[in-house]
């Protein structure tokens, strides 16, 4: 069993909670309900089983695949013992970017004055935000349950065990139910690993990413320890919305797996937006006071006490496989971290796994894409991942998108790389919304021009790194990004002059 992480040396390195769904893409007409024919001799009727696939979980990665199986003709049984979407629609992805957007629209309104829109002022209204941010979950969550339904997926709520290769339980409202399948897909998640030290107990002061999204007033003060994409989105939001926050990271870099160039200039336009960084530093212990919680925070050998009204925890996520039987049939597992091949195949025959309950990278896109890969092997077609090109995204503003090798894995890896790099100060979109903070760097292989690795911090640059997802999913040179025509006036232009700039040509530099 392989390392999901370093099956391809381009997976990329930085991570995020991940994306919103694109549901109505996931549905196809043409192949809904329909057989395809390299699978026909899997799908045979048996009497004896409730469905050919089992899902275990309905997060990006359990529905995608399971509305992927059904697509093929497969007749599918997917267990969910919360709410439909997993923790991405629900207290993730999809909830942190609402409140994002809540943020945004009130920076946009404190800089009318600067596009010659003048305001009186504004308040900030936290049960409207929460009231949006919910509407817009149970729209997505209810869009999900109509795809079951219009797939003819049958939905089983309650706590899913295996134990058998064909076999599930299901402890439910009801009584248990036993499910019998074809092949069984674990897709279970993650959650919110926390700090093993006295102090860091969660409750009303100390907050995960979960409690940071449901709030009814501001806090004056804010901690937040771990500065990777949820530590980074929470610290923003409710540093926007009026909060003093201070980001602890053990590591020297915020982002610390991210390239480091990159990281830096998402740190400087951060600490702009009045958010303070401590680096190379982590806590050591937390008591309760009247106000809040007083912290002791080290740094080399100098220690020093703050006190703040709220702790957020974000110094990651893991696996969450516990009790749903991977002992008991034999799955081999590190630490709970399920290990799969390149066709999500663990060593059980029938089984495979999915998404998070595999370990990193831990992202909603990578999770539905290998859950895909999953059902599509299951059923008995030829399917298999390729981390060769995945995007990694931070909703901040501005902000800060990758795929491929950073720079300094490149130079470690390769004996000459090209970098070429464009500031969006230069670009007359971003001069015109105001957004001219940060940059597009492009890292290639001089010789045939080869896209090892792209990295942006600026506006909309999370919707811009899928162009360069597509050249390197496609093998695609710089020469023949830069000779595809970009629209003027656009964001995008500058990912064309950065990629000049990696040839030597750079224009408007």
């Amino acid at each position: 069993m392989t390392d999901k992480a370093n099956l391809h040396a381009n997976a990329s390195t930085m991570t995020t909670p991940g994306i919103m769904e694109p549901l109505s893409l996931l549905n196809t007409e043409e192949t809904s309900g329909q057989v395809h024919p390299a699978i026909a001799e899997q799908l045979q009727e048996s009497a004896e089983r409730d469905a050919d696939i089992i899902v275990l979980g309905s997060g990006p990665a359990g529905y995608v695949g399971a509305i992927r199986a059904a697509q093929l003709g497969a007749r599918v049984v997917i267990v969910e013992k919360g709410s439909v979407g997993g923790t991405c629609l629900n207290i993730g992805c999809v909830p942190t970017k609402v409140l994002l957007a809540c943020v945004a629209v009130a920076d946009t309104v404190k800089s009318g004055a600067n596009f010659g829109v003048n305001t009186q002022g504004y308040s900030i209204d936290i049960p409207t935000i929460m009231a949006h941010k919910d509407s817009t979950v149970k729209r997505l969550v209810g869009g999900v349950e109509s795809l079951f339904k219009k797939n003819q997926i049958r939905l089983v709520r309650g706590f899913g065990r295996i134990v058998d290769p064909n076999t599930v339980t299901v402890d439910t409202e009801n009584g248990v139910e036993v499910i019998r399948g074809g092949k069984i897909i674990i897709a279970t998640g993650s959650k919110t690993a926390l700090l093993p030290m006295p102090g860091f107990e969660i409750g009303e002061k100390v907050w995960t990413s979960t409690e940071a999204l449901s709030f009814d007033s501001i806090p004056s003060s804010l901690l937040v320890i771990g500065a990777g994409a949820i530590g980074l989105e929470a610290g923003f939001t409710l540093s926007r919305l009026g909060s003093e926050v201070l980001i602890v990271e053990m590591k020297s870099q915020i982002l610390p797996a991210a390239d480091t160039e990159t990281a830096n200039e998402l740190m400087k336009s951060l600490k702009k937006a009045g958010i303070k960084f401590m680096l190379d530093s982590t806590v050591v212990s937390a008591e309760d006071i009247p106000t809040g919680k007083r912290v002791s925070i080290k740094t080399g050998d100098k220690e020093q006490t703050r006190e703040f009204e709220k702790v957020l925890v974000a110094i990651g996520r893991k696996p969450a496989t516990e009790d749903i039987g991977l002992d008991e049939v034999g799955v081999k597992h590190d630490r709970g971290r399920i290990l799969v091949d390149e066709h999500m195949r663990t060593n059980v025959v029938g089984i495979y796994a999915a998404g998070d309950c595999t370990g990193e990278p831990m992202l909603a896109h990578v999770g539905w894409t290998e859950c895909i890969a999953a059902v599509e092997h299951a059923l008995g077609m030829d399917s298999r991942m390729d981390y060769g090109a995945i995007p990694a995204c931070v909703y901040t503003t501005p902000e800060c998108a990758s795929v491929g090798l950073t720079e300094e894995q490149a130079r470690e890896r390769c004996k000459e790389v090209r970098v070429g790099k464009f500031a969006f100060r230069h670009n007359s979109k971003a001069m015109a919304i105001g957004g001219i903070d940060g940059f597009v760097k492009i890292i290639t292989e001089p010789k045939y021009g080869e896209i090892l690795g792209v990295h942006m911090v600026g506006p909309h640059v999370t919707d811009m790194i899928s162009e360069a997802v597509v050249a390197m999913r496609n093998e695609l040179t710089v020469d023949e990004l830069v000779a595809s025509i970009h629209p003027h006036p656009t964001l995008s232009e500058a990912t064309q002059e950065a990629g000049y700039d990696a040839l030597g040509r750079a224009i408007h530099k």
